[in-house]
């Protein structure tokens, strides 16, 4: 039986924005016109004075940590106190706030400049900075950060590659946007890591709740990737589709299978706050369609999301190994 389908309320957690007003008044005079606007100036809003909520919009992107915290199985409620879990979403706000500046930097959606580039520093230390206050644990920071980082790289090089229309599989497709997005997972799994007496069983949770949300970021890439398709060929001179050799009703079909799943592996790892958001998400965009051949898109899609489901239940192992961690470069 499903547990409670909903997190608790939670009167004291910080507000992207309120999280995002105390970043900007802790630093210098010189930079804060600049960051008052820093959604605008990414092309988040269409206003100057536009917030942060106003670009990210589901729960989970605001306050994952929350359904992280959730207790295992026959526990109920949280597992940590609400000040505890405040800490986390901080840091979770932290982590958007910088690499949303520095995907848009690095995409050339944005031109960079010094206030900006220095803005991209302190983010970067802030939400380290954040991460170690919520967890106590420098060394588990360092872990799961440099990790974000080394895949964000990779991801990003990767990103850059001129592909050939049929010429990205969608394994590399999926390997590609799960790394380059690791970073927001950060803060919900030092949570699941950290303070464990059972380190074993706490990283098998943490594996679990990472493949569900990797299947929903997926899910969410597959559905930015179609509606995407002018500015991408404006940008690099192809789009998602054409790279994976599939027509554009094929790749939105398959936003509601990765969603799907995620809810199954979330549900069976004890997650049931996230995995009951998952289904609701995966029948609100399962009727979606475009024009074009039904059958033949919804075959592409099965294959499509079964090369997909292999990497993310894969898993795969840290990019950072144990004996690099101690010199690996910070964010540039």
């Amino acid at each position: 039986m499903r547990a409670a389908a909903h997190p608790p309320p939670l009167p004291g957690t910080p507000s992207i924005d309120g999280s995002y007003r105390a970043l900007v008044a802790s630093l210098p005079g010189r930079l804060q016109a600049t960051a008052r606007v820093l959604p605008w100036r990414l092309g988040l809003t269409a206003r100057e004075d536009g917030g942060w909520d106003e670009f990210v919009a589901l729960h989970p992107n605001r306050e994952l940590p929350v359904y992280a915290a959730e207790a295992p199985a026959g526990e109920g409620g949280l597992r940590l106190d609400p000040d505890g879990l405040g800490r986390f979403v901080s840091a979770h706000h932290a982590g958007g706030f910088a690499w949303l500046l520095r995907d848009r930097l690095a995409d050339g959606q944005v031109t960079a400049d010094e206030e900006l580039l220095e803005l991209v520093r302190r983010y970067g230390a802030h939400w380290r900075a954040a991460l170690t206050g919520a967890t106590g644990d420098g060394p588990l920071v360092d872990e799961l950060s440099e990790d974000a980082i080394v895949r964000w790289r990779c991801a990003t090089a990767l990103e850059r590659r001129a592909w050939a229309p049929g010429e990205l599989t969608p394994e590399a497709w999926a390997t590609g946007v799960r790394d380059k997005l690791a970073w927001i997972g950060v803060p919900a799994r030092a949570l699941l890591i950290s303070g464990s007496d059972g380190e074993a069983e706490a990283r098998s949770r943490e594996r679990a709740f990472r493949c569900a949300h990797d299947l929903f970021l997926l899910a969410l890439q597959a559905i930015d990737d179609v509606i995407d398709r002018d500015e991408d060929r404006r940008l690099r001179g192809t789009d998602g589709p054409t790279s994976l050799g599939c027509s554009p009703g094929a790749l939105l079909r398959v936003a509601p299978k990765l969603a799907g799943l995620g809810a199954a592996v979330a549900d069976a790892a004890g997650f049931s706050w996230f995995g009951s958001w998952l289904g609701t998400f995966t029948h609100a965009i399962r009727c979606w369609r475009l024009e074009g051949d039904a059958v033949e898109d919804e075959l592409g899609a099965i294959g499509i999301a079964g090369q997909i489901e292999e990497v993310v239940l894969d898993g795969g192992g840290p990019m950072v190994q144990a004996a690099a961690r101690a010199t690996a470069p910070p964010p540039a």
